[in-house]
């Protein structure tokens, strides 16, 4: 679904743009439930998963990135070529889905996931200069 958003932009910085604002969606929609240092805790075990297949989010321990989880991860996004970013952020994005699969269930991850996948599919969450 990801790299379908982002099909027609050679840019890291508008997808690193589209990644993020895909993650505020997926915020808004758990929040609720599991409050955001709960989303903010199952975010930070997803990118611990995910750094062993793609090293560039080890850069979240070095300091130099802010310490927002979002704002890391447009930093580290918007560095890499298009591909690693699509990659990185894909992976990302499975990995947190598969933590939340784990903690709540299958059907209960998909129901409230849903509006976000949605959104997406539609292409609503792509920032208009990639549309």
């Amino acid at each position: 679904m990801f790299a379908r958003l982002v099909a027609g932009s050679d840019d890291a910085g508008q997808i690193a743009d589209v990644a993020v604002s895909i993650w505020r969606d997926v915020a808004a929609a758990l929040a609720p439930i599991i409050g955001q240092s709960g989303v903010t805790a199952l975010l930070k075990r997803s990118i611990h998963l995910t750094r062993a297949a793609h090293p560039c989010l080890s850069a979240a321990n070095d300091g130099a990135l802010p310490t927002n989880e979002l704002a890391m991860l447009q930093a580290v996004l918007s560095q890499q070529d298009r591909i690693e970013a699509i990659a990185t952020n894909a992976a990302l994005l499975q990995h947190f889905h598969e933590v939340l699969i784990t903690l709540i269930g299958a059907s209960l991850t998909e129901r409230l996931l849903r509006p976000v996948w949605d959104i997406t599919s539609r292409g609503d969450a792509v920032p208009e200069a990639i549309t």
